[in-house]
This record gives structure tokens, C-alpha cells and sequence, in this order.
């Protein structure tokens, strides 16, 4: 498979449109993460409006654009993954941004109904970004604190991301690397250290809502 000037094209649009962004807590061009869903998109036989969704899939969240304003350079298909890739809650102009917790349920509720189109950018994503977290933060429990959701939090989403996107995507080199992750996580000896005795780590994860006196049901905590 070759390339066409449209993949450059949206490569040099996402370059304009977040070079003065970098990576949180990093001084990593934001660039580089858009650069790795892309490469993973392609990877797991994704097609160029899908790789070039994985350019773009933060632009209506982080950049200011619109799905009409995506649809008029790359046409609709693409439009349509990047708006399916980005969390309401955060673009400006649609009210208060919901607490983490809601934001993050409500995503995983649309996984069942996204076209497998866009779920493959999706598990792109949060493969890498899953992954760029746990490299940061390592064992280091301050490390993964420094995320406003705190190492459980994160590890609750992440797991919850990976069930539910193995439901839709069992083949997905994306996917398996999310699920790598989580098992990395599941096994390290940080987690390890806080179960109660005898506890199954992945019922531990399970009960993060529960033991954070989180109510899925409700819009308060």
C-alpha cells in the first residue's frame, strides 16, 4: 500500500494545527502521539482515511476544529472517526466539562455502537496513550497520581477500555497492546501491595466504582 498526497497533506495540517502543543507533563511535541496512532492505525491494516483520522483525532477536542471543517479537506468518512474519537465533554462551547469519571463512562457506553472504522482509531489511541502512561509513571504510585484520576482511576478505565474493545475487535494488534498494558499493570508488584489478602486483582479493579463511592447511575459523586 502507498501513501497518497492526502496523508501528507493531513500530516502537515495536524503539524500546523498542534505545534505550540506538547504531551502533558512532557515536553514531547504533541505531534508525536498523533504521529504514533497513526503508525498503529496502519499497522493493524487500517485504511489511509483511517490513518489519517489517527492524525486528526484530537483536533476537534485539542485544535479548535469542527467535523464540517474536517469533512471540507478529507471528506466525510474521516470526519465521521474523528468525531466518534473525541470526548464531548472537553471541546469548548458544550458547557461545564463533566467530572472524569462520567466523561469516561459515557465513552465506553458509545464503544458498542461506534462502526468498526472508528473503533480501530480508537484502540489506537488508547493503546498508545495507555502505554506512554505506564512507561512515565512506571511503579511509581506518585507518578501515576500526578493524573487527575489517580493510579486506580486509570486502571479501572484502561480495563474497562479493553473489555469492551475486544468485544468488538478480537484481532486487533491496537487492542492487544491496550491488553498488554492492563495485564503489565494488573501484575505489577505496586497493585500487588495493595490488595487486601487473597484478592483477585482484576475484582479489585472491578469494584473501583464502589469503593470510590461512585455512582454510575448519577451525576454526583
Amino acid at each position: 500500500m502507498h501513501t497518497s498526497p492526502r496523508y501528507t497533506e493531513a500530516l502537515g495540517w495536524a503539524e500546523e494545527l498542534h505545534r505550540n502543543q506538547s504531551r502533558p507533563g512532557k515536553k514531547v511535541p504533541f505531534l508525536a502521539h498523533v504521529i504514533s496512532v497513526s503508525a498503529l492505525v496502519w499497522e493493524d491494516g487500517g485504511t489511509e482515511d483511517q490513518a489519517i483520522a489517527g492524525l486528526l483525532h484530537d483536533t476537534i477536542e485539542d485544535a479548535g476544529q469542527t467535523h464540517a471543517s474536517i469533512q471540507e479537506r478529507f471528506g466525510v468518512r474521516v470526519a465521521d472517526i474523528v468525531r466518534d474519537c473525541t470526548d464531548p465533554g472537553k471541546v469548548p462551547g458544550h458547557g461545564v466539562t463533566e467530572p472524569w469519571i462520567l466523561r469516561k463512562q459515557r465513552f465506553i457506553e458509545t464503544l458498542a455502537q461506534l462502526s468498526e472504522a472508528s473503533l480501530l482509531v480508537t484502540s489506537a489511541d488508547k493503546a498508545h496513550n495507555s502505554r506512554d502512561k505506564l512507561l512515565d509513571a512506571g511503579s511509581d504510585l506518585d507518578g501515576w497520581n500526578k493524573f487527575s484520576p489517580g493510579f486506580d482511576g486509570l486502571l479501572w478505565y484502561f480495563w474497562r477500555l479493553h473489555d469492551q474493545l475486544l468485544k468488538r475487535l478480537p484481532g486487533s494488534r491496537s487492542v492487544q497492546r491496550l491488553g498488554d498494558t492492563v495485564h503489565a499493570i494488573l501484575t505489577c508488584p505496586m497493585l500487588m501491595a495493595r490488595l487486601p489478602a487473597g484478592r483477585d486483582p482484576k475484582d479489585w479493579v472491578a469494584t473501583y466504582l464502589q469503593r470510590s463511592n461512585i455512582h454510575a447511575d448519577t451525576r454526583s459523586f
